[in-house]
């Protein structure tokens, strides 16, 4: 429970209580494997929501408070990650200078235009759903908090240090493997069909995704494990939308 708790609170910006005992950096980098659990939790809450102003706002209306209610439980940590990793990954430079881009918190064109073209996607797609599709929230984010994994557990990390280095040496095959079963199964529990489509595609796009960052940058960084969670997401809702019913 504290390791899931550990989770909840760096994932999201829900009002919790502080721990009583310092978070030791073991406890912080063990703590990914409850990372798809939080992002059920995050998806129980935009499922909830969305059934209940559903019955108030136009379809626009709700897509775009959703979204808001999104960025407003995580705190666009992940769009962080996701803008600086666009801001390099676009610049067309080295390597190496794409790291050094990637590591300034300052953010350029290519970060707003990516960021723009991100959320404009993801709004058009949870405006189109209908109650009857409100189920694939609840995959969304447990499913993007998952597949980012395979960056971490198959992929070497490009910095000699930072904050995703201590989660990548904790990470280990049996435990991804086994929690990527559990994801599996409630995918298609929850979304049916179209959750196994969404499973599938995500793994697919990711896998293929961080090989050829990882071809190019000798590895990945925290930065672009965010920035694969913000994708999965986009990813899954339109691998899933022509399935669901």
């Amino acid at each position: 429970m504290r390791s899931f708790l550990i989770a909840l609170t760096f994932l999201t910006r829900l009002p919790l209580p502080a721990p009583k005992v310092e978070i030791t950096s073991e406890e912080f980098s063990r703590s990914y494997r409850y990372y798809p659990l939080v992002g059920l939790v995050i998806g129980l809450i935009l499922w909830l929501l969305a059934k209940g102003l559903t019955l108030y706002f136009p379809p626009l209306v709700l897509g775009a408070l959703l979204l808001v209610a999104e960025l407003m439980l995580t705190g666009g940590l992940h769009l962080d990650g996701f803008m600086d990793s666009m801001d390099g990954l676009l610049s067309a430079r080295s390597p190496e200078r794409i790291l050094e881009i990637m590591k300034d918190s300052r953010i350029g064109a290519h970060a707003c235009m990516a960021l723009f073209g991100l959320l404009l996607l993801k709004f058009s797609l949870l405006a189109s759903l209908t109650p009857s599709q409100f189920p694939i929230l609840l995959v969304m984010p447990m499913l993007s908090r998952w597949v980012f994994q395979i960056g971490m557990v198959g992929f070497p990390y490009a910095r000699p240090q930072g904050l995703g280095k201590g989660i990548h040496e904790t990470t280990r095959w049996l435990p991804f493997l086994f929690s990527g079963g559990l994801v599996l199964g409630a995918s298609f529990y929850l979304a049916s069909f179209a959750g196994l489509i969404a499973f599938g595609v995500c793994v697919l796009a990711v896998t293929l995704w961080a090989a050829r960052i990882s071809s190019l940058l000798g590895g990945l960084t925290g930065d672009l494990y965010g920035a694969i969670i913000e994708l999965s997401e986009v990813v899954c809702l339109l691998a899933a939308f022509p399935f669901l019913r």
